[in-house]
């Protein structure tokens, strides 16, 4: 299969306001699945790549702690004097997720946490840095445009996408090497 040389990126509309009890793979699931990308196509293929932010991930596992606390991400959408803390681990994070969407949709995309270069939930092998960067600095852009969506869905690098070793972890690479 030749690619194509386009990537589509689309702000996942209905995720709903994440709680302590909510995993993330449950909670995004459904409007994973109703996404309707600009060719008409609907939900996730195997290949697509889904862009998290730290502070979804870190409401479900239960990061909530007072205002005042250093280290904080932003404390909007939650009741007032209550922040966040990022994930503890986001590379397991970013893996149970991937476990998570794969048993929803047979198949495990890609998967990026938000954040810092240090603090961002990728495979260390998932694509080089430069490219990991600027898969998360797109899905920014839509975060920011819309801020109530807090999972971007890219699609178009499937063909760097391949699987690999006794977890199954997907890694971005070339010609199926991995990087």
């Amino acid at each position: 299969m030749i690619p194509h040389s386009s990537l589509l990126a689309v702000a996942v509309p209905g995720i709903p306001q994440a709680t302590m009890r909510d995993t993330v793979p449950a909670l995004i699931a459904p409007a994973l699945n109703a996404l309707v990308w600009p060719d008409r196509a609907v939900g996730l293929r195997n290949g697509d790549i889904v862009v998290i932010a730290r502070k979804l991930v870190a409401i479900c596992e239960g990061r909530l702690v007072p205002a005042a606390t250093e280290g904080v991400l932003s404390a909007g959408h939650l009741p007032p004097g209550i922040a966040v803390l990022p994930p503890v681990d986001p590379l397991a994070s970013a893996r149970a997720i991937r476990r998570g969407l794969d048993a929803r949709f047979g198949g495990r995309p890609g998967v990026i946490i938000t954040g810092d270069v240090a603090a961002a939930g990728v495979d260390p092998h998932v694509g080089t840095s430069p490219l990991r960067e600027s898969l998360a600095g797109m899905a920014d852009v839509l975060m920011n445009a819309y801020p109530d969506h807090p999972v971007v869905a890219i699609r178009g690098l499937g063909h760097l996408l391949t699987y690999e070793d006794q977890d199954g972890i997907f890694v971005l690479g070339r010609s199926g090497q991995s990087m």
